[in-house]
């Protein structure tokens, strides 16, 4: 069993004095400018980096202890774990959303043991840093209802009255804006014949397409990151 533990910290974060200082050097308003960053985010930096590398450590100490191939002490010579551990720990630093965290929690769990690549495993981390925990419930609720929606639905407006039957308020603009954004991150495909609020379908058609559909890269978004370890 490793001894992994999250140094505390002693010093000030050096990523904060280096702004503090660039701020420090503006003319006139430096000082004001560098104060004021220091008292809205000095402590939140600490207390959030604090907060995930515990998680981290404990979501690494899982892993060893369930399994007799993982071992901590290797990771340091693994490259490309490092590479994603870094990318995974800048977006938590920039989020206050548990949503968030606990997806790339998950991926960090989730890392080892399975087949996919690397690359397809950094493009899962840009798509949690993009995309709001709204569309993550927008993508849950497509793979949950996928045959029903692709037989049954047509158009954005009963869409999102099958939708709100189970989920929070969402503004119905806002609510097509987060289906086009998951088309648009290759999660779903949406038909050129689904019909919008204003002025129905596109000039082309899909007749023989299901009207929204879970690509592979959705699947394995939603296996990867929202399914834990």
């Amino acid at each position: 069993m490793s001894d992994l533990e999250v140094p505390k910290e002693t010093s000030k974060d050096k990523v904060h004095s280096i702004v503090k200082g660039a701020f420090g050097a503006i003319p006139f308003a430096g000082g004001v400018a560098s104060e004021t960053f220091g008292l809205i985010l000095s402590q939140p930096i600490t207390k959030r980096r604090e907060e995930w590398m515990q998680a981290v450590v404990d979501k690494l100490n899982y892993l060893e202890e369930t399994s007799e191939s993982f071992k901590i002490e290797n990771l340091k010579e693994n490259d490309e774990f490092v590479t994603f551990l870094i990318e995974a720990s800048q977006i938590a630093f920039k989020t206050h959303q548990n949503e968030k965290l606990n997806y790339l929690q998950n991926s960090i769990g989730n890392y080892f043991g399975n087949q996919l690549e690397f690359d397809k495993k950094h493009s899962f981390l840009r798509i949690i840093d993009e995309l709001t925990p709204t569309h993550f419930i927008i993508l849950k609720y497509i793979s949950v209802n996928e045959n029903f929606i692709a037989g049954s639905i047509k158009a954005y407006e009963f869409l999102l009255e099958h939708y709100l039957k189970n989920n929070p308020e969402i503004d119905k603009y806002y609510f097509r804006k987060c289906v086009r954004d998951l088309e648009n991150a290759s999660l779903i495909k949406i038909s050129k014949d689904f019909q919008d609020y204003i002025g129905g379908g596109g000039f082309a058609t899909d007749e023989r397409s299901p009207s929204i559909k879970l690509l592979d890269f959705g699947s394995e978004l939603i296996n990867y990151i929202i399914k834990q370890k």
